[in-house]
């Protein structure tokens, strides 16, 4: 793991008045991590959504005319969250018997993103042995090893859903942060190598961190309604050009266009933006982001919200990825599953 991915996740930092606390290396060596109970998917208490119980995937923001579907839904979405794992850790990786670290993925990224599919599909989002937030800000082996033990956890939630619940049924990838290296990660080993799990794929958001196109094993989405593919964009104010991004990746990062969701560099207005969600999730705020592709990395004119998500430095609107497209987001996952079940 480079230090240059840090870039991309530096924002998180703004959430918490102590940032110091993130920098500190966890107290356990990794090894430890190892001995950490390991998630049984049989067992509902390792997802922290599924379409037949009651969770934070099943909400919509008050008084926006959003509603749930998954009891009558055609296809799945299965959602991996970013990381959690933030203050003073102890152990490389999340234990899955932390309840604080567990209400804390309940309460933002499973509400406020894994949400965004209720309507189009059932929502799957499981519990992993997250790496903690250090492993991004330091280059050290631990780093990669506490990853490793993530990803696998990841890929085994998603054969036990595909061996269980999938059912031949079409489904989208969704994921933001830490969760989006894990799914390109999947598509590249699991999906695109395995031709009953890429035919039924009908698009992949892996949102928020850098990737190029190779990474992920299938082709970028290049319209609205495209299937079998992956978008993607890492989200900072106008005019900003993270330097780190672009000495790995220069113009080959994946950037999709949340608005008109063309793989192209033309601006779209934020009267195209059908509503933002703030960090309370309690308003749905239409035309508050335009956004541009530039080299690799979304641009967007700094977005007039209350209670926004925390905007990061160097221009880096991180946290936000998910919460400024929200109600696009909502809208196109509709329509790639119509356009996907017209194919079939």
């Amino acid at each position: 793991m480079k230090f240059l991915h840090a870039s991309i996740f530096i924002s998180v930092l703004t959430i918490f008045s102590f940032q110091c606390m993130f920098l500190i290396k966890p107290k356990k060596d990794f090894e430890e991590s190892k001995n950490l109970i390991s998630p049984d998917y049989s067992k509902s208490e390792f997802w922290a959504a599924l379409p037949d119980k009651k969770d934070n995937a099943d909400l919509v923001p008050e008084n926006s005319g959003l509603k749930e579907n998954q009891s009558l839904a055609e296809a799945d979405t299965f959602y991996i969250h970013p990381t959690t794992l933030l203050l003073r850790p102890k152990y490389w990786n999340g234990d899955l018997k932390d309840e604080s670290l567990n209400e804390r993925t309940d309460k933002h990224p499973i509400k406020t993103q894994a949400s965004a599919f209720n309507e189009c599909c059932k929502v799957y989002a499981p519990r992993y042995r997250q790496a903690a937030f250090f492993v991004f800000t330091k280059d050290a082996p631990e780093g990669e090893a506490a990853l490793d033990l993530a990803f696998q956890d990841v890929k085994n939630a998603f054969l036990y859903y595909m061996k269980n619940w999938n059912k031949g049924r079409p489904y989208i990838i969704a994921s933001h942060s830490q969760g989006t290296r894990h799914s390109v990660r999947l598509l590249k080993e699991v999906i695109s190598s395995n031709p009953e799990y890429k035919k039924n794929l009908v698009v992949s958001y892996s949102i928020g961190f850098p990737f190029k196109q190779e990474e992920a094993g299938v082709p970028v989405c290049s319209g609205p309604k495209e299937t079998g593919c992956v978008v993607g964009w890492n989200s900072y104010i106008w005019g900003n050009s993270p330097g780190r991004l672009l000495d790995r990746y220069g113009k080959d990062a994946v950037c999709v266009n949340p608005l008109s969701w063309k793989h192209d560099e033309e601006v779209s207005p934020k009267s195209e933006n059908l509503g933002s969600v703030n960090r309370s999730f309690d308003q749905l705020l239409p035309g508050v982001a335009d956004a541009k592709c530039n080299s690799g990395v979304l641009w967007i004119h700094e977005p007039e919200i209350s209670r926004t998500p925390n905007l990061g430095k160097d221009g880096n609107l991180h946290t936000g990825d998910f919460h400024f497209f929200y109600a696009n987001i909502r809208k196109n996952a509709k329509e790639r599953l119509e356009s996907f079940l017209k194919k079939k």
